[in-house]
């Protein structure tokens, strides 16, 4: 497979993903989709039990944005509101922009 090709495969299977499982939000003022991932359940050694801090992986589409998003940027999902904590540097695809969001309106 030539490298253009997987370039291909990777642009639509992101795009397939996006549309069938992502979520309508608001970012930057627009309404996208985002995939969504829950944040694996920690434990929290204060109470002694598990917890599910509510973060979330977000993917977004590069195609449907200027730029990546940047730590502290808002978006809005299902009228809560999320806050970027972070952004990885490389996903593997030129094609994603993967970030982690919080709960809140800051950092």
């Amino acid at each position: 497979m030539s490298p253009a090709q997987k370039d291909h495969l990777e642009n639509l299977a992101a795009t397939a993903r996006n549309t069938l499982l992502g979520k309508p939000a608001t970012f930057r003022g627009q309404t996208i989709r985002v995939g969504l991932s829950a944040i694996a359940i920690g434990l929290d050694l204060e109470t002694g039990g598990l917890r599910q801090g509510g973060e979330f992986t977000a993917r977004f589409l590069a195609s449907s944005l200027q730029s990546a998003p940047r730590r502290g940027e808002q978006i809005l999902i299902d009228g809560k509101t999320y806050t970027v904590a972070t952004v990885r540097e490389q996903t593997g695809t030129p094609f994603e922009h993967v970030a982690t969001i919080v709960p809140g309106s800051s950092l």
